[in-house]
C-alpha cells in the first residue's frame, strides 16, 4: 500500500488516501478547513461513502507521498471520535447474529450494507451477494440478509457472512438521511 496526502486549494481541506498499487483507494479521510472529518468508512450527510472512484495517479501534481504512520495517525484520530458508537453497535450485533440491511455502496473490500435500527456498517462479500440473487438486484436499497461473522476494527465494519440480496428495497430515500 501507499499513502498519500492532497491540499487541492485553500477552502478544500486537506486530503488523505490508502492506495494499492494500482492506485485503487481502500481508505480516504478529509479533514476540511474547519476541523470536520469525514472518512470513507461511516456515512456522511453530504458526502455519502466517500471513496475516490477512479485509481488515483500518483504523478499528479500537488499530491505528497507520506509514511504509513502519518496516515494511521489521522485515521486513528477519526477512529477515536465513533469509538463509543463502535463499541455499542457490536454490542447489537454478536458474532452469530442474523442481521438484515439495505446496500449502500461497493468497496473494493466489499459492499457496504446499512443495518437496520441501528445505522452500524456492515461488510459483505461483494462475489457472494452477487451468486445469491439476481444481477438487477445489486443496487443501493436492496435489502440483504447475513450473519454476523466478526468485526472490521480498522474500518468499524461488522463483518457479514452468508450474505444475500433481496429483490425487496427499502422504503427510505438515501438522499435525504437525518442530521
Amino acid at each position: 500500500m501507499k499513502y498519500i496526502k492532497d491540499c487541492p486549494e485553500p477552502g478544500m481541506g486537506t486530503w488523505y488516501f490508502e492506495i494499492d498499487q494500482q492506485g485503487v483507494a481502500y481508505r480516504q479521510l478529509v479533514i476540511e478547513d474547519d476541523g470536520k472529518c469525514i472518512a470513507s468508512n461511516r456515512k456522511d450527510g453530504d458526502y455519502h461513502f466517500l471513496l475516490a472512484e477512479q485509481p488515483i495517479d500518483t504523478s499528479e501534481a500537488g499530491l505528497i507521498l507520506i509514511t504509513q504512520e502519518e496516515f494511521e495517525e489521522v485515521w486513528s484520530a477519526s477512529l477515536n471520535s465513533t469509538g463509543e458508537l463502535w463499541q455499542r453497535q457490536k454490542l447489537l450485533h454478536p458474532v452469530g447474529q442474523w442481521v438484515e440491511g439495505a446496500i449502500e455502496a461497493f468497496f473494493p473490500q466489499g459492499t457496504l450494507i446499512t443495518l437496520a435500527n441501528t445505522e452500524a456498517v456492515g461488510l459483505a462479500d461483494t462475489g457472494e451477494l452477487e451468486l445469491s440473487g439476481k444481477p438487477q438486484w445489486m443496487y443501493p436499497r436492496h435489502v440483504v440478509q447475513a450473519a454476523v461473522k466478526g468485526y472490521d476494527e480498522v474500518n468499524q465494519w461488522i463483518e457479514l457472512d452468508q450474505a444475500s440480496v433481496l429483490e425487496r428495497r427499502t422504503d427510505r430515500n438515501p438522499e435525504k438521511s437525518p442530521n
